[in-house]
């Protein structure tokens, strides 16, 4: 056929366009795809999900290949992507581990994690509103968003770094597992984006769970023993002995001011009712400092929240939540206090409720099973400044003053405060050894602006002036302050290994 018979009529190609033309996108992309069956990318994840729904006493669970992972992050930025993170925010995270394999050779390896979804989840334990449910069916620890109070303390519980706080909704999220994809047989963000293959998700039994906690197994080398909160996560790896790569310079924890405000003015005011019930003829005035004192404690609190307009929720968890048993045992506190101050009531009534919610506060620290946060660090700390308060109201009130009696607290607490410093001298890494590393290299000057001012006061009470003892009490009070902002800032979080 020459030039001349194609230019003479319509050929096959003219036909195509002038067809094309009359569609429209959507239905070109339709007419495309029209015999498609399953998502186009299917063939990339069907056997990393399961073909069936977990059984009884089953649940989903990671599968995470450690050999295979290249610390491309894919599953990073997927998983920032389709779940909508804010531009600050990450539900997944990569980390990096050193040491040596079976051959002694030196290696890197990187390690990929998100919620491990465990089957005792220290969040869902710790939280005070129950913003957290473990599904029956599928074992899936999801966090719901509209419940939630933005108190944090699920941050405090997890010792896998898990929870995430959003500070432009005031509330904490986490992974879910793409559980709508789940549900609709299409494989979790992380899973589909990942280029080797190295995250899946498989059906775990809970036996095989519980037996990983009996005998004393870890996720990885140096995270947290699974019997805490038993986590459903696998990682494969066949190269041995490594360690989590150090923080050559830890950095200090958030201060969390509003929760030291908090705790030293209530435990200022119980100080002050111990001394009002241990006099014979207290002063009227006491109850009512006890009762400011106390309410300006938990009227800060309130600021920590992300949402304090939906504090009222904080009761919901008291079966199983150390925070919501303080919070109740604080507004339980309140009205005996109130009635104190207004002479109904004597000081003991509210002293013994007002001891039951300091109680209350030792434990919702205690519970973290953080090393410095542990009764022996605790219980001192929070005793001691009842017991300061308690000693300088019985010096202000006695006729014949005399200063030993709060200079030997004061400086017993400095004491014991200070022996959190030994491990320094320790060979051995540990938790205790940071936090000391923390007070004394990072956090020194407020270390010794936190001895200052009780130096300062006991200075002034030597004196014996009755119209100094107010500023001693408010540099007392300023001490205390510092160092339970030390408190929250020297202890070392849990996290995965190789995570700063």
């Amino acid at each position: 056929m020459n030039v001349e018979a194609l230019s003479a009529g319509p050929n096959l190609i003219d036909k195509l366009l002038e067809e094309q033309q009359q569609l429209t996108a959507v239905e070109r992309f339709s007419q495309k795809h029209a015999a498609d069956l399953e998502p186009t990318q299917a063939r990339y994840y069907r056997d990393l999900i399961p073909l069936t729904r977990p059984g009884k006493g089953e649940q989903y669970g990671f599968e995470v290949d450690l050999d295979a992972c290249s610390s491309c992050k894919a599953c990073v930025s997927a998983c920032h992507s389709l779940n909508g993170l804010d531009e600050d925010e990450s539900w997944r995270d990569v980390s990096i581990v050193t040491g040596l394999d079976q051959h002694s050779q030196a290696v890197q390896q990187t390690v990929t994690s998100a919620c491990h979804h465990c089957a005792d989840p220290a969040c869902a334990d710790g939280c005070p509103t129950l913003a957290y449910e473990k599904d029956d069916d599928t074992g899936i620890v999801r966090h719901l968003d509209d419940q939630c109070i933005g108190c944090q303390y699920c941050q405090l519980k997890c010792p896998y770094d898990v929870p995430k706080f959003s500070k432009s909704r005031g509330i904490v999220r986490k992974c879910d597992m793409c559980h709508d994809r789940l549900a609709d047989g299409e494989a979790p963000a992380c899973v589909q984006a990942c280029p080797s293959e190295a995250i899946r998700i498989r059906i775990v039994p809970i036996e095989e769970i519980d037996l990983a906690a009996s005998t004393g197994k870890t996720l990885l080398p140096g995270t947290v023993p699974s019997t805490y909160t038993r986590p459903s996560t696998r990682y494969l790896n066949s190269r041995i002995d490594y360690e989590s790569e150090d923080d050559p310079t830890p950095q200090p924890e958030h201060g969390h001011f509003p929760l030291a405000w908090m705790l030293v003015l209530t435990q200022i005011s119980v100080g002050i009712l111990l001394a009002a019930t241990i006099l014979t003829n207290p002063p009227a005035a006491l109850a009512w400092l006890a009762a400011i004192i106390g309410v300006l404690g938990i009227g800060g609190s309130v600021l920590h929240l992300g949402r304090p307009q939906h504090a009222w929720k904080a009761f919901l968890g008291w079966r199983k939540s150390w925070l919501s048993r303080e919070i109740i045992a604080f507004n339980l506190w309140l009205p005996p206090l109130g009635l104190a101050a207004i002479g109904w009531l004597p000081a003991w009534p509210a002293l013994i409720t007002g001891s039951l919610a300091v109680a209350c506060s030792v434990m919702v620290y205690v519970d973290t099973r953080r090393e410095f946060w542990k009764t022996k660090h605790t219980l001192p700390r929070f005793l001691g400044t009842i017991a300061v308060a308690a000693a300088l109201t019985l010096t202000v009130c006695n006729s014949a003053p005399s200063f030993l009696l709060p200079a030997c607290i004061i400086l017993a607490k400095l004491l014991i405060e200070s022996l959190t410093l030994l491990p320094l001298r320790s060979a051995k890494a540990s938790p205790a050894k940071t936090s000391a590393y923390l007070l004394a290299v990072p956090l020194r000057r407020t270390t010794v602006g936190r001895v200052a001012p009780a130096l300062c006061a006991l200075g002034i009470l030597t004196a014996l002036n009755p119209a100094a003892f107010g500023t001693a009490a408010l540099l007392l009070t300023l001490g205390e302050l510092i160092e339970r902002s030390l408190y929250f800032k020297a202890v070392v979080a849990p996290k995965m290994p190789g995570l700063r």
